[in-house]
């Protein structure tokens, strides 16, 4: 469950490295986010970049809206098997829906599949 003010790692190319989490976006009334919801995030540190060329599409505490990707708190699915990962994790997009990075380096689970996510796991390394 991701609330206001945790602390997220970013798993895509856009930039970003770590972000905290302004607001929980479209929950009526909950102030906790779970997998596939989309929240309001700052930026808090950067990638480093390896080359003069390389053009960064954000800087320092700007703020972006991002999907939770990966959370430590365990998701049953409805056939009772159990999926949690070792950080809370998010993937950066536009206010349009559109992803900002073009990889995605870790394994996400199928439920984003399933849900309007389906670009951001076609993306992805492995769905789990």
């Amino acid at each position: 469950m991701i609330r206001a003010q945790t602390v997220l790692k970013i798993v895509d190319n856009s930039g970003a490295k770590v972000v905290k989490c302004i607001k929980v976006k479209n929950k009526n009334g909950k102030s906790y986010a779970n997998i596939g919801d989309v929240i309001l995030v700052a930026v808090q540190s950067l990638r480093p970049r390896y080359g003069r060329r390389v053009r960064l599409k954000m800087n320092k505490s700007e703020v972006h809206h991002a999907v939770v990707v990966q959370t430590r708190r365990l998701y049953r699915n409805r056939n009772g098997v159990g999926v949690c990962f070792n950080s809370n994790s998010a993937a950066l997009i536009t206010p349009k829906g559109k992803p900002l990075g073009t990889r995605i380096s870790v394994s996400l689970p199928a439920r984003l599949r399933s849900s309007k996510w389906g670009k951001l796991a076609a993306m992805a390394k492995s769905i789990v």
